[in-house]
């Protein structure tokens, strides 16, 4: 190492030059902390100073159990998380919402485990129902952490798009979002909800949305919707990182 320069900052440029030169791709795992303790034949106490330096430069984030990520600082060029409402005006046509359901409740068994909370934690419930020109296009139920969205209920989501509200007013950083996504008849409920008079397909959406909080990554939401793809398309595209 360097006689002119601290050993956590040789570490901190090292890193940093694997990370432009893309030795270390975006949202891909560094080695753990005493793999680089072991590398560098340092203490781990200058090895988190390293880390956590870049962490605070954003340009690593951390997930809780495992381990530190490169952050992506192109998200925005190569795929964007879209709410309904965008992608209804991406598609040229004029959005509309109406809710359903509110509710403040406990998170539950299933919820919880998803969300990273405990069964008895509260949760806030939000049913909408999306409109493009004026067709019934979606339906969609999120469950959020009420802890996280304090004064939620206080919002009018027949006017206002819920992740508008989540960016400008709590100042959301989404990282990403998972999701399952499966063709389906839908329930005769939804099918009701949709306004639909016979069965015909849907694309149903399960997932689970993350942020970063705290430099830490996570989940904050998670949805279930059920698409008309006669009225709404959803594009996915897949970008391999050289």
């Amino acid at each position: 190492m360097g006689n002119n320069v601290s050993k956590y900052e040789v570490i901190k440029r090292e890193l940093l030059q694997k990370i432009d030169s893309m030795e270390y791709k975006p949202n891909q795992v560094l080695p753990s902390e005493s793999e680089l303790c072991e590398m560098y034949q340092v203490s781990r106490i200058t090895v988190r100073r390293a880390v956590d330096e870049l962490v605070k430069e954003n340009k690593l984030y951390k997930i809780k159990g495992k381990g530190c990520f490169v952050r992506e600082h192109s998200v925005e060029s190569l795929s964007r998380i879209h709410s309904f409402t965008e992608a209804i005006v991406h598609e040229g046509k004029k959005p509309g919402r109406k809710q359903l359901y509110f509710s403040r409740e406990q998170a539950g068994e299933e919820s919880a485990k998803l969300l990273e909370l405990a069964p008895e934690d509260e949760v806030y419930r939000l049913k909408c129902l999306y409109m493009a020109d004026e067709n019934v296009c979606c339906v969609n139920t999120s469950i959020l952490p009420a802890a996280m969205f304090s004064k939620l209920e206080s919002f009018n989501f027949n006017v206002c798009s819920l992740y508008d509200i989540l960016k400008s007013f709590y100042a959301l950083n989404i990282s990403r979002v998972k999701q399952n996504i499966v063709a389906t008849m839908g329930s005769e409920e939804i099918r009701k909800t949709l306004g639909l008079q016979e069965a015909q397909p849907l694309l149903r959406i399960h997932a689970t949305s993350y942020c970063l909080h705290e430099n830490q990554e996570k989940p904050f939401e998670i949805y279930e919707s059920y698409i008309l793809t006669d009225i709404l398309s959803y594009t996915v595209e897949k970008y391999n990182v050289m």
